[in-house]
């Protein structure tokens, strides 16, 4: 049967609501509601926060939460990115238990799916990004260079810690009970606690990296909660409030700063890398979402907000890859027309970035339409179908080098596209190159059927 997308309204070339209802089937609407207002939160809250300053020869990117700190308990709304793991642990694991028994995949080969649908647009965005870097090096205007090479790779640490977690998905399968799921948190809590411990006593400052898995491990733990349905919502209330508690005691007689984003000045930061702080801030908003569930759904069965749902998680990691480019192009015509934001402190200021944050938000609904047909359409030899299971040594295999994927993704948001940063940029191709070598295609004697396109965008079919 064809695809949604082949079956287009006659006046707008897509579907209408009624129909793309009609044809999205049992999916768990909730998780795709999650995943899009999640992100939509994140572009707008990078508008709201970035100011700028230009001279002839220098670019000055600052936070308006620095500036004005008395915004900074907004960030406990505004950051909202736990969620995104909460939606793609609890639609992987959907798609993992409804294989029925005997059909279950070897985690390597699984996370090979995942990934090659993750990483699909990044390729074109990275290539966009060198590319654009390139030539404003060559015709030297190295001010614009250095800005394009440290901030268009800076939002990629989110997809290197995503793909470390997604490695853990298949052995959170093995949660079964609300004692597990506990006992789970816990675990992931607890070491991210004894971290910031070691690290706050002059500890290395390096083994903070360690938090990117434990703390972003916690929504991936409540996603597998949701979908198993392991925590109603009575308990999901009182594990919200008790993680807001904590919370609150960390901020209050604790070493930790209320920004759970970082702003220029901290002496800690609460996500990069992540913090005690924002692990209780994962468990508080997750916990929140199973709470709520019947809310949503209610607002998820209406067609007309199902229709937008659709069709902006089908370009998911498009509206996250180049939302900072498009804001970048505002900025700079709104500052070329005299509309400058660069004075948090001028009565204008508020009005500005409102104004921009809108324009930022309705101009990514065409930049998203034009671009994701690069994110759905299947790279060659990258998107070829791979087997659902592969041997011990081979899985093991496989989740190192995306693992080591991760890891280079991670390093190169933080180094940029210069200096080390090209050299994890080269790990991440090696490791990424690795990984679909490795993964045992899906025309061999022993395969089985490929495994579904991905847990980041919204892939549907009509009913067969």
């Amino acid at each position: 049967m064809p695809s949604i997308v082949s079956r287009r309204s006659a006046s707008t070339g897509l579907p209408t609501p009624r129909e793309l209802s009609a044809l999205t089937g049992d999916r768990d609407r909730v998780i795709d509601l999650i995943r899009i207002m999640s992100l939509a939160v994140v572009v707008a809250g990078h508008s709201i926060m970035l100011t700028v300053e230009a001279t002839d020869d220098s670019i000055h990117l600052g936070n308006t939460l620095g500036d004005v700190p008395a915004l900074q308990p907004a960030t406990w709304l505004l950051q909202v990115l736990p969620l995104f793991f909460f939606a793609g642990a609890a639609a992987a694991t959907r798609g993992w238990t409804s294989r029925g028994d005997g059909a279950t995949p070897t985690a390597g080969q699984w996370l090979v799916a995942r990934t090659q649908r993750l990483m699909r647009p990044v390729f074109w965005y990275l290539g966009a990004v060198a590319a654009v870097y390139a030539v404003l090096s060559g015709t030297g205007a190295t001010v614009a260079a250095d800005v394009v090479a440290r901030l268009g790779v800076q939002l990629l640490w989110f997809l290197g810690a995503y793909l470390l977690v997604l490695a853990v998905v298949p052995f959170l399968q093995r949660l079964r009970s609300v004692g597990g799921v506990l006992a789970a948190l816990a675990v992931c809590w607890g070491s991210t606690a004894i971290v910031d411990a070691v690290r706050l006593t002059d500890g290395p400052a390096a083994l903070g990296y360690l938090n990117f898995l434990a703390v972003w491990t916690i929504p991936a733990v409540l996603g597998v909660a949701y979908a198993k349905k392991i925590l109603r919502p009575g308990l999901a209330v009182l594990a919200a409030a008790g993680a807001l508690a904590a919370d609150l005691v960390l901020v209050t007689w604790g070493p930790y700063e209320v920004s759970l984003v970082t702003v220029p000045g901290q002496h800690l930061s609460n996500i990069s890398p992540p913090s005690l702080l924002l692990a209780g801030h994962a468990i508080v908003l997750c916990a929140g979402a199973i709470a709520v569930r019947r809310f949503l759904a209610v607002v998820a069965d209406r067609p007309r907000v199902w229709w937008w749902v659709v069709l902006g998680n089908r370009g998911a990691m498009t509206l996250y890859l180049w939302h900072l480019p498009v804001l970048a192009a505002i900025i700079g015509l709104c500052a070329a027309a005299g509309i400058d934001r660069g004075d948090v402190g001028a009565a204008s200021f508020p009005m500005i970035v409102g104004a921009q944050t809108v324009l930022l938000l309705a101009g990514m609904v065409p930049v998203v339409a034009i671009l994701s047909p690069l994110e759905n359409r299947s790279l060659p030899w990258w998107d070829e179908p791979v087997a659902r299971r592969s041997g011990p040594v081979r899985n093991a295999a496989l989740l190192t080098a995306l693992a080591g994927l991760g890891v280079a993704v991670l390093m190169l948001a933080r180094g940029g596209l210069t200096g080390d940063g090209v050299w994890w940029l080269i790990m991440g191709l090696a490791c990424a190159t690795c990984s679909r070598c490795l993964a045992v295609p899906a025309g061999r004697p022993t395969a089985a059927p490929g495994l579904p396109g991905d847990d980041a965008s919204l892939q549907v079919s009509a009913p067969r």
